[in-house]
């Protein structure tokens, strides 16, 4: 790859600003936002478990379900997983592994052991994922902080106990649930952090970005950042950065989406676009708008005839239709796949290796509706938040004279259009990366066009449904 293909798109190098340098490479940088994310954590467990048991009086709950769950896609969208950069659940194991808190340190106290191959996918992620939005759903735990603080812990228990036996943030790589969503929504960001010049990396003899030097440690997620080029699993913990004796990483400002669809070095290959991280583009693509159904009057209609008719418990019957929806995206969107391949007449990738990039192209579309659905959390029930900082522990305090304050910050009118607006977006951008993915995938413009058109009759189709979800009332959650 050439650098005129790799510096395709992107529009400014940060390291080329000196004070944004110097604090990408200081070593406290990243002990610093997890510090303070660790204090702010501890700050919420404890209204958890001292404060009021009641959801919507207690910031336990209403922070954890309304701000930084509604908020996670947003840090996807516009700086990638810059969330795992600041992340508390895996400091305190990171810090225990390395016996260090900033500086480099020469000793572990993991026994670095490397996860078992059949686990080095994204299928344990996508399965923890589903367990916990299953719980949060059937055990409503926005209404139970107690519930919500012990949840938290375990998965701090979870990270330090994974960080103590396998090696460096296998965490973070195969294990953390939220990464099942962190994963794929990284690739729209305008943001990435990849080599200047790749011609520099491959004479370099010494791979510190992978080995580490007197500066840093080799790349925690094991990936090779001489060579990345997709978020996937860059962190932006910048250790390569620190690390590189050529000065040849860069954090560039690129146009949006470009993980979608660039070509060059990494494209057309399966090495950063697995199976399994395509199945979670696709099994999002039903579990997003289930997650906004359920929410409405008519699956609670639809659900009590269900456990009435067949005598079976709601938990049951509203497992089983989870199940369903994410079972029933991957069929139509695989035999939808199955079809562009045949009206393609594609004989170069193979069937799974084309559904694996024609679901990459998707996730603007998921991303846009898993952001509709939050609207309506952060503008109607978001509110919750400016009388909880007078009352985080639902005492009947009034610090700042904000307690019992009722606010609507947009009308539900005004909430509808800008959900319209957001997935029509997520079809426009969908089909923009469906048209360049195709586009570079075949030199016969035919050929690129015959398999770009079931898709993007699927694009529509779900995109009419996504609108059609998003007109049917939700019930309020606080």
């Amino acid at each position: 790859m050439d650098l005129t293909e790799r510096t395709e798109g992107v529009y400014k190098n940060l390291m080329e600003i000196g004070w944004f340098k110097r604090l990408l490479k200081w070593r406290g940088l990243q002990f610093t936002l997890q510090f303070a994310g660790l204090l702010f954590f501890l700050a919420i467990a404890y209204a958890g478990l001292f404060g009021t048991p009641v959801g919507r009086d207690n910031l336990a709950s209403t922070f954890t379900w309304l701000i930084w769950w509604t908020l996670i896609p947003v840090t996807m969208l516009v700086a990638g997983r810059s969330w795992c950069l600041v992340c508390p659940w895996i400091a305190p194991g990171e810090w225990l592994q390395r016996l260090a808190f900033w500086r480099k340190g020469k000793r572990t106290l993991s026994l670095n052991l490397k996860v078992p191959k059949f686990l080095r996918n994204f299928g344990l992620m996508l399965t923890l994922f589903l367990v916990l939005h299953w719980a949060d759903s059937t055990f409503h735990l926005a209404f139970r902080p107690e519930t919500t603080v012990y949840l938290a812990l375990g998965l701090f228990a979870f990270a330090i106990v994974i960080s103590l036996v396998f090696e460096k943030r296998s965490f973070c790589k195969y294990f953390c649930p939220i990464g099942a969503v962190i994963a794929p929504y990284s690739f729209v960001a305008p943001i990435e952090l990849r080599n200047r010049d790749p011609e520099v990396c491959q004479k370099c003899k010494t791979r510190d970005c992978i080995n580490g030097n007197e500066k840093g440690y080799g790349c925690p997620m094991m990936i090779f950042p001489y060579s990345t080029d997709r978020n996937t699993h860059c962190v932006l913990c910048t250790e390569c950065a620190k690390t590189c004796p050529n000065d040849n990483i860069a954090v560039n400002i690129r146009r949006p989406f470009q993980d979608t669809f660039a070509k060059g070095w990494g494209f057309l290959r399966t090495r950063d676009v697995s199976l399994s991280l395509s199945i979670i583009v696709i099994v999002l693509l039903g579990v997003i708008p289930f997650h906004n159904l359920e929410m409405t009057p008519l699956f609670s209609g639809i659900q009590a005839s269900l456990v009435q008719s067949l005598g079976i418990p709601q938990t049951i019957v509203r497992t089983v239709l989870l199940l369903m929806m994410g079972l029933a995206s991957v069929g139509v969107f695989g035999a939808f796949s199955w079809l562009a391949r045949r009206s393609g007449g594609d004989t170069e990738y193979g069937y799974q290796r084309l559904l694996s990039w024609l679901a990459v192209t998707f996730i603007p579309l998921g991303m846009s509706l898993h952001l509709a659905h939050n609207y309506f959390h952060i503008f109607q029930e978001g509110a919750v938040i400016i009388a909880n900082l007078s009352d985080p522990l639902g005492l009947g305090w009034n610090l700042f004279g904000t307690a019992g304050a009722s606010v609507v910050i947009l009308s539900s009118n005004l909430i509808r259009i800008a959900q319209f607006v957001t997935v029509g977006l997520g079809l426009l951008s969908t089909g923009y990366c469906l048209y360049r993915l195709t586009s570079n995938m075949y030199e016969d413009k035919r050929k690129a066009f015959r398999v770009r058109m079931p898709m993007l009759g699927l694009l529509v189709g779900m995109s009419g449904f996504y609108i059609w979800v998003l007109t049917i009332p939700m019930a309020l959650r606080f």
